[in-house]
């Protein structure tokens, strides 16, 4: 399953930026979360890559509270098997596979400050 999150999306370079063609299904999107009283759940993100991320591999993002800085290495895939996560960002799609997540943070101590891990 996550493999496919990042399959065949585009490069960052290649991807057109929000634009007045986006809003109505925004709006669609937002009217949806609404209904449902999610709109301070969930937000919507830009499908796109930077690099190619292999099988076996995952994106780890850390963080640095007090510089204010977010960083982002490759890390082998078992990582996202320590049990100690929290899915934040999901691809969707149309076929049998509803969601697959894209994110996910490391919880520690009830805070997730420290290391966030993006999965592929």
């Amino acid at each position: 399953m996550l493999a496919l999150a990042y399959r065949d999306l585009p490069d960052i370079d290649a991807v057109t930026p929000l634009n007045e063609d986006d809003f109505a299904c925004l709006a669609a999107i937002r009217d949806v979360l609404a209904q449902h009283g999610r709109l301070d759940r969930f937000g919507i993100t830009l499908m796109h890559g930077h690099f190619p991320i292999g099988e076996n591999e995952v994106l780890v993002e850390s963080c640095d509270d007090e510089a204010r800085i977010l960083t982002m290495t490759i890390q082998p895939a078992n990582v996202v098997d320590q049990g100690n996560l929290v899915q934040t960002a999901w691809r969707l799609s149309d076929g049998a596979t509803l969601a697959t997540c894209r994110n996910a943070c490391v919880v520690s101590d009830g805070k997730h400050r420290s290391r966030h891990v993006t999965s592929r």
